[in-house]
């Protein structure tokens, strides 16, 4: 479980989230579990979870593309770094789930292509076309351009708003260049530029790659050892994200 939770904070602002599966009726033990270790995981109740998967072992990890097929079928700890940014070097938009209007080629292919400003665009410009049918379908890829539009911009806003700037930068450039030519792309392109020769950027992600070295080693310290370093990371951080998690640590950490 504590693998699964760090590939998840790790990977999922790139794309990749770990869903625990589990049957109906052991789902509420599994999500008070969850609750009281207060892990950042998602729960799934599936019924007869273990026959659908046909799983032979306890616990089984399965990899699932964007298309929903199974691309990786394992034990949770063969879910490692150079796996995960093996899926994440191929990624890309889900395929459109069914076939547009020829008029529509064009921006289906800039969709499928992750040129979503351009998608945008072409999809904005058949919306009063003089076919229902491709008008129909020109509303459709519009409704999905802008629904991952507005979830970027709600991601960005959580970002920022909690002070992780580390993952509110890539996020900025992904899409000022997904959504080229589109205002947000702009905003984008300009607060990335800002955020990231800024001091508040650099003691944000200093924050997180000195608790990353700290973290590992933590079991291996003596506990007054182990609270030191979190305490340091905590004051001279402060005011990060990262910092409060040190901090957060420190108290839980017991002679």
């Amino acid at each position: 479980m504590p693998h699964l939770v760090e590939v998840n904070e790790k990977y999922r602002d790139k794309g990749i989230e770990i869903l625990m599966a589990t049957d109906v009726d052991q789902a509420p033990a599994l999500e008070k579990f969850i609750a009281e270790k207060n892990l950042h995981v998602g729960v799934v109740r599936v019924p007869d979870v273990y026959k659908l998967v046909k799983a032979s072992g306890y616990p089984t990890s399965y990899g699932i593309d964007v298309d929903g097929k199974c691309i990786w079928r394992g034990h949770p700890q063969g879910l490692n770094d150079n796996l995960v940014e093996g899926w994440l070097k191929d990624m890309r938009a889900p395929k459109l789930p069914r076939k547009l209007s020829d008029e529509l080629a064009r921006a289906a292919a800039d969709y499928e292509s992750q040129k979503y400003g351009k998608a945008l665009e072409g999809a904005q410009k058949l919306l009063k076309h003089k076919t229902e049918q491709v008008r129909a379908d020109a509303q459709y890829l519009y409704d999905i351009v802008v629904g991952r539009l507005w979830m970027n911009q709600e991601a960005a806003k959580i970002h920022r708003e909690a002070g992780f700037l580390d993952k509110l930068l890539p996020l900025l450039e992904q899409d000022a260049e997904q959504f080229e030519d589109n205002d947000w792309a702009k905003d984008c392109a300009k607060e990335a530029k800002k955020l990231k020769g800024s001091k508040e950027y650099k003691k944000c992600v200093d924050a997180r790659d000195e608790l990353a070295k700290v973290k590992p080693e933590l079991e291996k310290m003596k506990p007054k050892d182990a609270r030191k370093s979190l305490e340091k990371i905590a004051k001279d951080f402060k005011g990060t994200p990262y910092a409060d998690e040190a901090a957060k640590l420190a108290e839980a950490v017991k002679e």
